[in-house]
């Protein structure tokens, strides 16, 4: 019998975006929660005696400030030597990108599989054969599966492997393959790495992404950890999901369908925020809240959408204190009467109101939007561009939101001055 940990997507002080610039996020929770979390997969390893670490890339994210990193990871690695505990570690697509870690070597307990060809490692004590390699630049777009081995016979093989596998939601395409390209190696157990969500692909033959051990942005919502495997017989006997995170993000979804009051809305809030902050097992959370579903108060909730934002987060505070930050409020509610009502009339408002709603939300239908968005450009900081932003000005989904918000806040306040009842 014997146990490893496999874990995948580090990012080793990689900055949990975008928030260290609001007043009210939680800095202290915020600051090395990536190594916090590393720390807790070494201690996991070392309480469970586990065998060897498999670390499936992406260990490092990007480029170091300065050498606090590798000096960070080779105390780790000697807290995991000290114990006889073997770390195999194959590059990903931001390892490769580093260039500090390229002078420097390895930690002595510490094997890092070559990138120009597959490597195998074979531990003669537990009858384990390891079979990796790793990223040699940052794109890769080649399947590096279909160079692996096949099994050797009478031991349990184990691939290492950083992979976009047949290609997932949110993830760049990087060493792309198939299942059955793994499959047809042989090997008993895949331990793959690029994708931050935790997945078993596949049993028996064990295909798994363990997902990144820290969230770092609401896209990244959820327990965030590694798996431990045990193997019993030369068979996979366990497998066990650890969340390794030190703060958790939570994308909490309440329907406020046939809510009538304010007041309502508000306790509905509250028992949703009780409810995460249970799930979140005494973690810091950090909460995305959307609010949904059919009601006649829609209007007035988008009618004035700063106010609502303040009672929402005066309410968070309230319930969790500093173990709560309400990162953003989306309010997705739709009205039920009061709008219909006013369509219906034909009247100045009533066509005022159809002319909003007809307003499309793409950019080049808009004008002035692209105008006012290199506008934004110039003022905004660098970290509202990208894939990992949290005011992604760049990605259309995110252009064509904040026009529907806009378009639902004009309606609510329409029909609250109005006097639409």
């Amino acid at each position: 019998m014997f146990k490893f940990i496999h874990a995948a997507d580090i990012h080793l002080d990689s900055p949990l975006r975008g928030l260290s610039r609001y007043e009210s996020a939680p800095a202290e929770a915020i600051r090395d929660a990536c190594r916090r979390a590393f720390e807790n997969l070494v201690d996991l390893a070392i309480d469970e005696k586990v065998d060897f670490v498999l670390l499936a890339g992406d260990l490092y994210d990007g480029d170091w400030k300065d050498y606090s990193t590798g000096i960070f990871l080779s105390k780790q690695m000697g807290r995991l030597g000290r114990h006889n505990i073997q770390v195999f570690a194959v590059s990903g697509n931001h390892d490769a990108a580093n260039r500090m870690t390229k002078s420097l070597d390895s930690p002595s307990n510490m094997k890092i599989f070559s990138s120009m060809k597959v490597e195998t490692v074979t531990l003669e004590n537990l009858g384990v054969a390891i079979h990796g390699r790793s990223f040699r630049t940052q794109h890769v777009d080649k399947n590096l599966a279909a160079g692996f081995c096949t099994a050797e016979k009478g031991l349990f093989n184990i691939g290492l492997l950083h992979t976009s596998l047949d290609g997932r939601e949110g993830h760049a395409p990087y060493a792309p393959c198939s299942l059955d390209d793994l499959r047809s190696k042989g090997y008993q157990y895949w331990a793959l790495g690029h994708i931050h969500k935790q997945e078993i692909i596949k049993e028996e033959q064990y295909v798994i992404f363990p997902g990144c051990i820290q969230g770092r942005h609401i896209r990244e919502a959820g327990a965030k950890g590694c798996v431990l495997v045990s193997i019993n017989d030369g068979i996979v006997s366990e497998i066990d999901r650890i969340p390794l995170d030190v703060l958790r993000w939570s994308l909490c979804n309440i329907d406020l369908t046939d809510a009538e009051e304010n007041r309502e809305v508000l306790e509905r809030v509250r028992k949703s925020i009780e409810q995460e902050l249970v799930l979140a097992e005494d973690r810091p959370l950090a909460m995305r809240i959307r609010l949904q579903g059919a009601t006649q108060i829609a209007d007035k909730l988008a009618a004035y959408p700063d106010r609502l934002e303040h009672q929402i987060k005066a309410l968070g505070a309230e319930t969790a204190g500093d173990d709560l930050w309400i990162e953003r409020i989306e309010n997705l509610t739709t009205g039920k009467l009061d709008l219909e009502s006013t369509l219906a009339d034909d009247n100045a408002m009533g066509r005022l109101l159809k002319e909003i709603l007809n307003i499309t939300n793409g950019t080049d239908d808009i004008d002035g939007l692209k105008d006012k968005i290199a506008e934004l450009r110039q003022k905004a900081p660098s970290e509202a561009f990208g894939d990992d932003s949290i005011l992604n000005l760049d990605d259309e989904q995110t252009v064509h939101r904040i026009v529907d918000e806009a378009k639902h806040m004009l309606i609510g306040r329409f029909l609250t001055i109005g006097g639409a009842k």
